[in-house]
């Protein structure tokens, strides 16, 4: 069974999983995948390269190269239209000419030595183009037939006035690309629907079947049997509808929508949605950022039959069936297998992930704050917000999973039946509380951080207000000394007045160590 052991403190429970435990210590380096959440220690050079790579496009970006553009326009095209101007305007016109060719030059070598691709980056045809723009100086003073291409040769210098057309295209493109990059791909105009299944415990066994097939095995209610449908689109709905007796919008609410699990009932049918979460990571301004996607899986459950309904494919199946395989629930009928086999497999990948934010939030609790890295908010608001999705999802497993163990009738013969799905929603119970413990510690986290910040903040302005408190004395002092002050009934030395002034900086400093502010 999955649970949470308690531990001293407001660190949020340790989780353990029924076929392991997953390993948790402060200074763990992640979590127990390989694709964990934990960031390396020390970066690769990849990481490091992206890193420099951000840098230069920050500062070197399309928006500076096509403002420097425009400004070349008219340094190249005033010298042309006006052959009269003085010698100290064409020489500024020529030294401004030199310094954003250099920029150019130096935008163009940083980028192709960091890019991720050096070869496709060289052959693009936007690069190609400021390749030959960054040329023409070269060019402008290679001997040509006895002479040169001096900078007033008027074509090599309305050729740099392409290189704004050059930055603008390359960032329109820019601006298009992530568009269609993540675009959603088009459902498919064909079916892609897998059925496959097992009729009883031997018989026809496990294998594929068609359509026809499943529904003579779900007419006749002595049949006991489970079929998967996965690969489920939209072309499949009246194929689904036909099959289950279910109208098509209830498959494009539940499966192409986002969805809440529950449970309905139609006549002799129950109607269980669920959710079995995956988590990924997506790098995001360089930070890798964890997102947890939610599955959906519908189950029919119609007398000794039940059906698994799912877009995603080979998702379900392998699990369940290797839960059928292993299981220790003898004599148990086959559909009440399936359906504990679909939840506690859903609740095993909740329980995965919650142990890799725990991973994580104890390292984080566990990282002095001179040493929190510059992501580290984000990092952290990026958990809470993964965490706050579980909170949510578990919720409503909890009581799908509460419901299915209160309409178990409390017979004899059915008594080992309700017991299993009564712990299955006690573990739900843990998961969806562990859930909210995570995000409690995050949340802590992010104040106790905030609140570090402040701290340090207000006492570096303290400091900042003793040392302006203590030079404000031999100001005050030399201000007044040298003013013109007729008839001073005394005289002063120098050693005098310095005396004096280290004596009142001392008893300021004095006041500001007692009140705590040097402290």
């Amino acid at each position: 069974m999955h649970g949470f052991r308690s531990v001293p403190g407001d660190r949020p429970p340790t989780c353990y999983i029924r076929k392991g435990v997953y390993p948790v210590t402060p200074g763990s380096a992640g979590p127990v995948s390989g694709d964990g959440m934990q960031q390396a220690a020390g970066k690769t050079r990849q990481e490091r390269k992206a890193d420099l790579r951000g840098l230069v496009y920050r500062i070197l970006s399309d928006g500076l190269m096509i403002f420097l553009g425009l400004v070349m326009a008219p340094i190249v095209i005033i010298p042309l239209v006006v052959p009269t101007l003085s010698p100290p305007v064409v020489e500024f016109l020529n030294m401004a000419d030199t310094t954003i060719i250099a920029i150019f030059v130096l935008e163009y070598v940083l980028k192709l030595a960091l890019a991720e691709d050096p070869v496709s980056h060289f052959l693009d045809r936007w690069h190609l183009l400021d390749l030959v723009i960054i040329t023409l100086p070269v060019l402008e003073v290679v001997p040509v037939a006895g002479s040169t291409l001096v900078r007033s040769s008027p074509t090599l210098r309305l050729l740099r006035v392409v290189r704004v057309a050059a930055a603008g295209g390359r960032s329109v493109e820019r601006r298009i690309e992530p568009e269609t990059a993540v675009a959603v791909p088009a459902e498919p105009a064909f079916s892609t629907m897998r059925i496959r299944g097992r009729v009883g415990d031997s018989g026809d066994g496990e294998r594929g079947f068609t359509p026809a097939e499943v529904k003579r095995y779900l007419d006749d209610p002595r049949v006991e049997a489970w079929f998967d449908l996965s690969g489920v689109s939209r072309p499949d709905f009246p194929v689904l509808s036909g099959l289950l007796d279910l109208p098509g919008v209830f498959f494009e609410s539940r499966l192409m929508r986002p969805s809440h699990p529950g449970i309905t009932f139609a006549d002799k049918t129950r109607l269980i949605f669920v959710q079995a979460p995956e988590r990924t990571l997506r790098v995001q301004n360089g930070v890798r950022v964890p997102v947890v996607t939610n599955v959906g899986l519908i189950i029919v459950n119609r007398g000794k039959t039940i059906v698994t309904v799912s877009k995603a494919e080979d998702r379900f199946f392998g699990p369940i069936r290797a839960g059928l395989d292993g299981s220790a629930l003898a004599g148990v009928p086959l559909d009440t297998r399936v359906l504990y086999g679909s939840l506690d497999g859903i609740n095993e990948n909740y329980a995965r992930i919650l142990a890799e934010l725990e991973a994580e939030l104890m390292r984080l609790e566990g990282t002095p704050n001179n040493e929190m890295p510059k992501d580290f908010l984000d990092t952290v608001f990026q958990l809470k917000r993964v965490s706050s999705v579980l909170a949510s999802s578990l919720f409503h497993q909890r009581e799908v999973a509460t419901i299915i163990a209160r309409d178990l009738p409390s017979t004899k013969s059915r008594a080992g039946e309700k017991s299993i799905f009564d712990a299955l929603a006690n573990e739900t119970d843990y998961l969806h509380e562990s859930a909210g413990n995570i995000r409690e510690g995050l949340l802590s986290l992010i104040d106790v951080h905030i609140n570090t910040v402040s701290y340090e903040m207000n006492r570096a302005m303290r400091v900042i207000a003793v040392l302006s408190a203590l030079v404000l004395i031999p100001t005050l002092i030399g201000q007044v000394l040298g003013t013109n002050i007729l008839g001073t009934p005394f005289s002063l030395s120098i050693w005098q007045v310095t005396a004096w002034t280290i004596i009142s900086m001392l008893v300021v400093g004095w006041v500001f160590y007692k009140l705590g502010w040097l402290r």
